[in-house]
C-alpha cells in the first residue's frame, strides 16, 4: 500500500482542526474498534479525517483492517522516516496512520521524541477537520498527556471494567491539573482549567445500561471532589451493544468497519448518533482557538525536559 500525500490546507475557513483522544484503562474494552468506526462516520460526513494508531506494541488498527505497510508510526520514532505525512495511507474515507508491532513502547518515549511527535502532530492536524489518536491501554503519563492533547477525551469501557475506565478518568484529571498547575507557575496570567470533561461511551451495553452506568460514575465524581478536590464533569457520549457476531464478521472476517458494511444495525446506528456529538458541538466552529489542548501542551513542553525511566 502506498503512502497518501496530504494534500494543501482547503481554501476559504480553516479546517475545524479538532482532535479527538480515545483512551482506556485496559485492552479489550472495545477503544480501538470505536476510534475506527467514528473516523469512518465522520468522514462520511464529509469531513477530512486521520486516524493515527498510537500504540507501537500491537497496531491493533491494522490488524483489524488487514492493512499491511512497509513502514508505521515507529519508523517515525526510530527516525527511519522525519515526517509523519509520509505514513498516510487512504482506508475507505479517511485517511491512517498505522501502528506496528514490537518491542517499542510510546509509553517510554523521552522529551525529545515527545516534542518532535507533539510538533508533527499539531502540524498534521492542521491538515484536517479531525484526527484521532487511538491511544494504548493504560494510564502511563505519555498515554494520558496525548490523551489531554484533545479537544475531546474518550473514555471507553464496559460493565465489567466500570471502576478501571473511571479510574482512567480520574488519573487523566489528575495529570490535568498538574499541567495547569505548572502553566500557571509559569505564565500568572494564565488560565487554568477547573474542571476535566470526558466523555464517556460504555462498549456491551444497551442504552439503558448506558445511562445507569453513566449515572454511577456521576456518583462517583461527588465523591472524588469532596475527599480529593478533584472536578469531573463527565458526559455521557453513549452506547454500543454486544453483538459478537456482527462485530467478529466485520472485523474477524471481512476486515470493515460495521458502518461500512452494516450501517443500518443497531451498532451502526449507535456510531452514527455517536459522530452526531462531535459535528453538532463543532457546528459554529471553523477554526481551532488560539489556546486549545495541544497547543497548552506544547507550550508546557517547550520548558520542560522530562525523561521518563521505563517501567
Amino acid at each position: 500500500m502506498t503512502a497518501h500525500k496530504l494534500e494543501e490546507p482547503r481554501s476559504g475557513p480553516r479546517p475545524l482542526g479538532k482532535i479527538i483522544s480515545t483512551i482506556s484503562n485496559k485492552g479489550g474494552v472495545g477503544k480501538t474498534v470505536y476510534s475506527i468506526e467514528i473516523a469512518n462516520q465522520l468522514s462520511r460526513h464529509g469531513r477530512k479525517v486521520l486516524l493515527i494508531d498510537t500504540d507501537l506494541n500491537t497496531g491493533d488498527i491494522s490488524i483489524k483492517l488487514a492493512v499491511r505497510t512497509e513502514q508505521s508510526l515507529l519508523d517515525f520514532f526510530e527516525k527511519n522516516i522525519e515526517d509523519l505525512q509520509d505514513l498516510i495511507v487512504k482506508k475507505y474515507t479517511f485517511d491512517l496512520i498505522p501502528g506496528a508491532g514490537g518491542n517499542f513502547k510510546f509509553a517510554n518515549i523521552n522529551y525529545f521524541q515527545k516534542m518532535k511527535f507533539i510538533r508533527a502532530f499539531k502540524r498534521i492536524s492542521e491538515h484536517y477537520d479531525y484526527t484521532i489518536l487511538d491511544l494504548g491501554a493504560g494510564i502511563e503519563r505519555t498515554t494520558l498527556d496525548f490523551a489531554l492533547s484533545a479537544d475531546y477525551t474518550t473514555i471507553v469501557t464496559t460493565p465489567e471494567d466500570v471502576q478501571t475506565g473511571y479510574g482512567c478518568a480520574k488519573a487523566a484529571a489528575e495529570r490535568m491539573f498538574e499541567l495547569e498547575q505548572k502553566l500557571q507557575e509559569k505564565n500568572p496570567d494564565h488560565q487554568p482549567r477547573r474542571e476535566f470533561t470526558p466523555l464517556f461511551v460504555f462498549n456491551k451495553s444497551d442504552h439503558e445500561m448506558g445511562l445507569a452506568i453513566f449515572n454511577a460514575i456521576q456518583k462517583a465524581t461527588e465523591v472524588t471532589r469532596d475527599r480529593f478536590g478533584i472536578e469531573i464533569q463527565p458526559r455521557f457520549l453513549g452506547s454500543v451493544s454486544a453483538e459478537y457476531k456482527l462485530f467478529s464478521k466485520s472485523y474477524a472476517e471481512l476486515h470493515t468497519p460495521i458502518s461500512v458494511k452494516y450501517p443500518h444495525s443497531s451498532v451502526g446506528r449507535s456510531f452514527q448518533r455517536m459522530a452526531s456529538y462531535y459535528l453538532h458541538s463543532d457546528a459554529k466552529r471553523v477554526s481551532r482557538q488560539k489556546d486549545s489542548p495541544i497547543t497548552k501542551l506544547m507550550r508546557f513542553f517547550s520548558h520542560e525536559q522530562e525523561v521518563y525511566a521505563p517501567h
